[in-house]
Order: C-alpha cells, then structure tokens, then sequence
C-alpha cells in the first residue's frame, strides 16, 4: 500500500513443529482502505487441531479490526472464549503454552500504529538499526486484568516492526548454547545485526532469516511452531512493463518518452515493442544468444532498460507460474519466466503500458488457444499480482 511519502511492504513466514503436517498458528494480512492489517494467531495445540482454532480465531480478530473500534472489545471476548491454562509473560517475551495467543496490528496509511495482543511477544520496532521503546498498556474491565495489551505509535519512513510468535523467542530453550531460549533480546540483536549488514533487506528477507534462525536454535526440530511476520516502511519500488506496439503510430514516441523518464525498473516484453522504442530512442537491441531452461525465446539487451523478453508467449508462462506460486512469493525457476515473476514480486508498485495495435502473429490459427490477447492477459496478470501477492498495480491502455 502506498502512503504519503512510503509504502508498507508486509510479509510472513513459517514453519511447524516437527513431526506435524501443518502449521497451529496463522497470519493473515488484508488491506482495507488505508489500512492494513496483520493478524497472528495461535490455537492451544500444534498441528491440524491448532490451526482449526487459529482459524476460528484469526477470523475473529480480523472482523474486529475491520469493524473500528471495536478491537479491545473483540479482543476480551476471544480471550473469554479460548482461553484455558496460565496466562502469559509477554514483557518477557514469553508465551504461556496451553493457551490460544494472537496479536493484531493495525497501521494507517499516514503510519499511525495500533497494536493489541494476548499471549504473544511484544513486537520490536527497529528505527535506523535501534530499537525505539514502545509504551505498552494493559487492557482492564471492571478492575480485573484479562491480560489482553494494546500499544499505540507513529512509524516513520524506513522502520521496520517484526512480530513474532511465543516459538520463535523460546526457540534453543534448554539447549546448551541458550538454556533460556533465544528470548526477545537474542532476536532483537540478530535483528539489527541483519539490518546492518543489510540496509535494504526486505520484509520477506528478514522474516524467512528470522524463522530459519529459531529453527537452527532448535537444531533444526523445532519444537513449537515457529512464525514471523515483518513490516517494511520505505519508498516504493516501482517498475514499468511495456508490452505491444500503440494503436497509432504517432504515440510509438509518446511510449519511447515514457521509458526514457520513468524513475524505476524498466521490462519491456515484445520484440515489436522493443523494435519501436528502440528506433524513436537511438539505442540498438542486442540479442543474447544463449539458451532459455524455460524454452522461451532470447532475452534482449537495451541501454537504459533492465530486461527486454519476448511478448506474449513469455507473460502468460508468468501468469502461470505465479498462479502456481506459493503466496510466500518464492520463486525457483531459472528460465525467463522465472526471472520476470522475480522481478515482478520485488517490486511494490507495478504498471503496465499494453499496446492495443493488433499484432498479425497472434491470429494464427496453429496458436496456443490460451494464448489471450495481450491486453486481456496483462489484465489477468495484474489481478493476480493485486490479489494474491497485495501489489498495486496500474494499467494503462495506449
């Protein structure tokens, strides 16, 4: 989502307990507005059974925070629903087992923070390398504690805000490098230890290093389910797709213009497309003479463009292989298909400029029949990248 002046970038990862087929705990993230909104939630139990009632109650959380003002209240109305066993530690990072456990973050698009969570770690707010303190309060009714907590800040440009669940700071207990676990402070210092060697790391980056680092700790058999979702404030990152040759002739400099000048990563798909912009801007094409792994035609060279792929046939192989992604957004593949979802997934704002000039090759007949129009693909693809992996994405039609 895009602010005035930054963009959220928000992501998860987690892995879960060994010996279960699926994760206990969940993360949902949705965008409503101006807002967007991280729910994290634990059932008392790992495995299928836990993720039954994480479900249930990160369903809960999430109409709460989408229903404003209403999430203090939601909050204590879970808590008096799932709750059995002790109450937990969160100023020690710690999370009770036996007990459900959630947290819901709320963050505007001017940066304002709600946060509200029981039985989880207090998250960590990271400003230039250092964490900056959070004041924390307890939720009360009627003078009696639910143990239910809510904090409220203002995020600024480049912060990141790491939440984390009861697995991840208790990961290595009992072992001999950490016979207290990694604990809040083990993750708030490999943190700033990761953003230091990384400035630039991402949201996704930092969250993949941070489970896989509870995992080693647990020697690679975690004994918890272990999850992390991390938010990047920072300025977005942008990339320009343009694919088919304009209706009128006269616009093939307007196209040229428009690659010339964009402030960001620049992909052109179509040999046409990058025959025109490369006549009306000087600069020659080279093809790259090597084979594709994916079996799709050359990549191109351009001064001042970053990839020039074939058209068509190269973005529905895309379509299909995000579709087939996991929302994680990790891809493996090496062939061009491959490299442009990569590209496609690091960037935060996506905009197509589609050609609408009919090109004579797609109406042979020996074609693919899946092989749409170029204008309904890039639609499809964009709906898909909006949808599933929460880009903002803009199309325009020349």
């Amino acid at each position: 989502m895009e602010t005035s002046g930054f963009f959220i970038e928000a992501e998860s990862f987690q892995i879960g307990r060994k010996g279960e087929t699926v994760p206990g705990e969940i993360c949902i993230q949705q965008r409503h507005g101006n807002r967007t909104i991280v729910v994290m939630a634990a059932g008392a139990e790992d495995g299928v059974r836990g993720r039954i009632t994480s479900e249930v109650i990160g369903s809960m959380a999430l109409h709460y925070a989408l229903d404003g003002g209403q999430v203090e209240r939601g909050t204590r109305t879970i808590v008096r629903t799932f709750m059995t066993g002790e109450k937990s530690c969160p100023e020690k990072g710690e999370e009770a087992h036996g007990t459900v456990s959630f947290m819901i973050l709320d963050i505007h698009r001017r940066g304002s923070v709600h946060i509200t969570g029981f039985g989880t770690p207090l998250c960590l707010l990271l400003r230039r390398g250092a964490e900056v303190p959070v004041e924390y309060r307890t939720v009360d009714e009627n003078g009696q504690r639910e143990g239910v907590w809510c904090g409220d800040f203002q995020a600024e440009p480049e912060d990141r805000i790491v939440l984390m669940s009861g697995g991840v700071v208790s990961s290595g207990f009992l072992t001999r490098r950490m016979p207290e676990g990694w604990r809040l402070e083990g993750v708030r210092e490999y943190c700033r230890g990761e953003i230091g060697v990384q400035p630039l790391i991402s949201a996704r980056e930092l969250a993949h290093k941070i489970v896989e680092r509870a995992e080693l700790n647990d020697l690679f058999a975690p004994k918890h389910d272990l999850t992390c979702a991390v938010l990047y404030l920072r300025q977005p990152r942008r990339i320009l797709v343009c694919s088919g040759p304009p209706f009128k002739e006269q616009k093939d400099e307007i196209l040229a213009d428009m690659v010339a000048r964009y402030p960001g990563t620049k992909l052109i798909c179509g040999g046409t497309t990058a025959q025109i912009i490369s006549r009306e801007l000087g600069r020659p094409v080279s093809v790259v003479l090597r084979r594709d792994p994916a079996g799709l035609p050359p990549v191109s060279t351009m001064e001042g463009v970053d990839l020039v792929t074939e058209g068509v046939l190269t973005l529905n192989r895309v379509h299909s292989l995000l579709e087939r992604t996991a929302s994680d957004g990790v891809v493996k593949e090496k062939g061009t298909d491959g490299v442009v979802a990569r590209m496609l997934l690091d960037h935060d704002v996506i905009e197509f400029v589609v050609g609408t000039r009919i090109n004579p090759m797609h109406q042979d007949p020996n074609l693919p029949v899946d092989l749409e129009l170029r204008r309904n693909l890039v639609k499809r693809l964009g709906e898909l990248l909006e949808s599933k992996y929460r880009k903002e994405v803009r199309i325009q039609y020349i």
